[in-house]
């Protein structure tokens, strides 16, 4: 997103934090066509989800504006929450469909996202869930690296964004993305 964009939907969060009804309504024109476009992200690889991308989109803005005790410190903020709680859905989601299938067919989707030209290529699909699990045992391992990924991956946030939102250098940001890639790579392969 452009800088102004940034700084417009930085200035609605702290406008719609005060109570301020108005900027609510600019902070969903501005910020649901992101929500969208992540839905769309997450889900197109995804096999035989009956999840929509807008239902997704929806049940993300519902429980992101359901936050309003959250000090939103600015846009990389409110991004990184919504990355969180897009992947908290999805996975969420998956866990009750598997529950009322007991055992049903696998959701997959690729891992390619994960991998760039520096890493080898990993064109096989994975379970979400699978992708979830690993991302719990790297938090408890490396909380900061399992957060670039859920930015990264779930989120869709940049390089800059993700350093943004972590509070940490580009340079940092690009040395675990790569090191957490090669990891949950190799972690998502040996199993």
């Amino acid at each position: 997103m452009p800088d102004k964009t940034a700084l417009e939907i930085t200035n609605l969060l702290l406008r719609w934090q005060g109570g301020d009804r108005e900027a609510e309504s600019a902070l969903v024109s501005n910020v649901y066509p992101y929500l969208r476009a992540l839905a769309n992200q997450q889900l197109r690889d995804a096999r035989s989800m009956t999840l929509q991308p807008t239902e997704l989109a929806h049940e993300a803005y519902f429980r992101l504006v359901g936050q309003r005790d959250i000090d939103w410190q600015g846009r990389a903020h409110f991004f990184a929450a919504a990355a969180r709680i897009v992947r908290h859905v999805v996975i969420d989601y998956l866990r009750e469909r598997a529950a009322e299938k007991r055992g049903g067919a696998e959701i997959t989707v690729s891992i390619s996202r994960l991998n760039e030209s520096e890493l080898p290529s990993a064109e096989s699909s994975t379970d979400i869930l699978r992708v979830d699990q690993a991302l719990r045992e790297l938090e408890a391992i490396d909380p900061r690296s399992a957060r670039i990924v859920e930015l990264r991956y779930f989120g869709g946030l940049s390089v800059a964004e993700a350093a943004a939102a972590t509070g940490v250098s580009v340079p940092t940001v690009v040395r675990q993305w790569r090191a957490t890639r090669a990891w949950l790579h190799t972690r998502l392969q040996d199993e």
